[in-house]
């Protein structure tokens, strides 16, 4: 469903940032722009087309924001009509996202559309619903999860977490069907670790829901193999 541009962890520079996206026309939907996701846009050439983009904001670790100003400016300068914001940025309120992109430079009356959102509160886009949800990774900065409603397919995608809210392991205790769910996944498995095990996935996903987790922002040492024979999917990267 989503396709990502980097399925990597901060470190994982071969897999690159992790980062999705979806296509509807001449919209664009964008989940959070890492240091080196404008790079692989540009170089991919993933905005023929593309008149509006929408970026989803989980976080502002580096790996998640880095390039979104340069992005930005992009857009604004080089892509579309010149000097006319064509990207908008969706963050709940107190990931202090406009605080960010002022102090590399971006206006946001000016370079970019913004919009705080409140968490566990449904919001309408062009072309899809979305709803943010706090997930667990590190007590200096919040982060969330997403849930994404998009041609009538319910995707759930977790942002950086170290756990799993327990309703997609058991789905019938909140009554929704998930056709996607997208969860950070790592090899490493140790105590006090910010991003979920895989060993961790295996213990809280029944096996016969696992068909539809797909495992992302994927460690160096992540064996692909490993999570398929365990009947997870695992993401890759599509341009």
């Amino acid at each position: 469903m989503l396709k990502f541009i980097g399925s990597g962890s901060a470190f994982n520079t071969k897999l690159g940032n992790n980062s999705a996206y979806f296509k509807a026309g001449n919209q664009m939907l964008l989940i959070d722009c890492g240091s080196n996701i404008f790079h692989r846009i540009k170089e991919n050439n993933l905005l023929e087309g593309i008149e509006h983009i929408h970026v989803l904001i989980t976080h502002t670790h580096a790996d998640h924001v880095g390039s979104l100003a340069d992005f930005i400016f992009y857009s604004y300068y080089c892509h579309g009509e010149m000097a006319k914001p064509n990207v908008s940025v969706y963050a709940v309120h107190d990931v202090k996202i406009e605080e960010l992109l002022i102090m590399n430079g971006i206006n946001p009356e000016v370079h970019c559309l913004t919009k705080k959102f409140q968490s566990d509160t449904q919001y309408s886009l062009n072309f899809c619903n979305v709803l943010f949800e706090r997930s667990s990774h590190v007590k200096e900065i919040p982060s969330y999860s997403i849930e994404l409603c998009i041609d009538d397919k319910l995707i759930y995608y977790t942002g950086d977490t170290n756990s799993l809210k327990a309703s997609l392991g058991t789905p019938h205790e909140s009554g929704k069907a998930y056709d996607y769910v997208y969860v950070d996944t790592c090899k490493a498995d140790y105590e006090g670790n910010v991003h979920l095990s895989l060993r961790k996935l295996s213990e809280l996903v029944r096996p016969d829901l696992r068909p539809i987790f797909w495992c992302m922002h994927l460690d160096e040492s992540f064996d692909r193999q490993e999570a398929e024979s365990l009947g997870f999917n695992v993401v890759k990267n599509e341009f």
